[in-house]
């Protein structure tokens, strides 16, 4: 079982920690002003573009885009903020394409206008600036992520204050950036900062109270601060239990989240005067069960989600011989009717990854786990393992199935040694776990062309 130090679980349920740029948050704000004997064409492109956006159709929303800069800059000249806006437009559309160097080019040219015809800490900048940190997020470019997002966030103090939350998007956003980068402590900050500003008009001890203190316990985990990342969850469980009873359905969430948050063990635990153990997680998830079972309030789907929290928490903390029954309980539960033996077909009846893993995307530093598209110089690679899941959720029997192209050995071993840390939910026939054989894992990564196996060899061997 791979060690419990500073990992995360990757269940659908409570997958919260990958950073999120919405398109349309984005680009509707950039519509374009009109006066009312404007060119009704110019509406209707406008019209029609945020139309595409919102559908995710990128290449329509690229050529319309397209269309409204060249009829803005007829209409309002080049050095408009309407010319700015316009190009803002097709940045988001480029974007959304995975075209990232034309989109830095276009919001880099609408900042240029921007501050040309204001100044440097103009309201208006905020906006192409996030664009622009979020596309260099995509690149990879963590410091030029970082310093848009920052200096978008002082645009913003400047002209509304410190404590206002529109800041609050990028707040966040600069906060999953410093996590990315490993620099905890900025990041722990930065969600300090944020947790502050949601706090300061709401009373600490209300129920409004736990949205915010939500995202501060999910921010206090990305940062390894996990000892604070439970006493966070037991202020959300107090508040619940003071305001709606101590059998709430309310309850299920902060216990589950608390008793999962031992899974997770500081580096510094051992300077603890009672260091947190993995054994304790698994009363709060119990707990959780019993008002799943007790509530009239609570459907099936909250009793069966609560089993499996448990069962699962047991494959993950090498308990594996323990999670067995209560994965039976389970299927128990979900032989009763059509749409309960569909839900157990999903959730028993094959191998499900709980602790997931991030191989590195580029053959030449591995440091490197996530990136959509290759940058110039870069071809892409593909290569695929097959290997059992033992009952315990391992894999097991690793094998490498095809690799395209050739070569690249090295990666071969790096990906073959990292999905070892793999751990699934068992899969499970008749109530009982077996082996399940042929699971395909496949990864793709990116290369220079023209880098030939052996020239990265002696690379590497140099660096080392």
């Amino acid at each position: 079982m791979p060690e419990l130090i500073e990992k995360k679980i990757s269940k659908n349920k409570y997958h919260y920690y990958s950073v999120h740029f919405l398109f349309v948050s984005l680009i509707i704000f950039c519509t374009l002003g009109f006066s009312q004997d404007q060119n009704n064409e110019l509406k209707n492109l406008q019209t029609i573009y945020l139309d595409a956006v919102a559908d995710e159709m990128f290449d329509e929303a690229d050529q319309l885009a397209k269309q409204i800069v060249e009829q803005t800059i007829s209409t309002y000249g080049s050095e408009s903020h309407e010319a700015a806006d316009a190009l803002i437009n097709l940045a988001a559309a480029q974007h959304g394409q995975e075209n990232y160097e034309l989109a830095v080019m276009n919001y880099g040219s609408a900042i240029k206008i921007i501050e040309r015809l204001e100044n440097q800490l103009d309201k208006n900048l905020i906006n192409p600036l996030r664009g622009l940190a979020e596309t260099h997020l995509k690149m990879n470019r963590m410091d030029l992520a970082r310093d848009n997002y920052t200096r978008a966030i002082h645009i913003s103090h400047v002209n509304d204050g410190p404590h206002n939350l529109e800041q609050l998007e990028n707040l966040e956003s600069l906060a999953n950036v410093y996590v990315s980068a490993q620099e905890r402590k900025n990041a722990a900050d930065i969600e300090k900062r944020i947790y502050y500003l949601q706090s300061r008009n709401v009373d600490p001890n209300s129920i409004e109270m736990i949205p915010a203190l939500e995202t501060l316990a999910r921010s206090q985990r990305k940062s390894a601060l996990f000892d604070k990342e439970r006493k966070t969850w037991r202020k959300i469980i107090t508040i619940t239990q003071k305001q709606k009873g101590r059998d709430s359905i309310d309850l299920i969430k902060p216990l589950t989240e608390l008793g999962e948050s031992y899974l997770f063990v500081h580096y510094a635990a051992s300077y603890y005067d009672e260091p947190p153990t993995v054994q304790k997680g698994d009363s709060y998830l119990k707990k959780a069960i019993r008002i799943a079972k007790d509530s009239p309030d609570a459907s099936w789907q909250d009793l069966v989600e609560t089993k499996i929290n448990l069962a699962d928490y047991y494959v993950m903390s090498d308990r594996a011989n323990r999670s067995y029954n209560v994965y039976r309980d389970v299927w128990d539960l979900l032989s009763e009717d059509e749409l309960k033996l569909e839900f157990r077909a999903l959730a028993l009846e094959q191998p499900v990854i709980l602790e997931d893993i991030q191989p590195p995307k580029f053959f030449e530093d591995t440091s490197v786990t996530s990136l959509e598209k290759a940058p110039p110089g870069y071809e892409k690679a593909q290569v695929t393992f097959n290997y059992n899941v033992s009952k315990r959720g391992l894999a097991r029997n690793i094998n490498r199935a095809s690799f395209k192209p050739d070569g690249l050995d090295f990666m071969h071993s790096v990906i073959g040694k990292e999905i070892r840390n793999l751990v699934y939910r068992p899969l499970f026939i008749d109530r009982e776990p077996v082996i399940a054989k042929n699971v395909t894992f496949m990864h793709e990564f990116f290369y220079k062309n023209n880098l030939t196996n052996d020239q990265d060899s002696n690379e590497l061997r140099s660096e080392k």
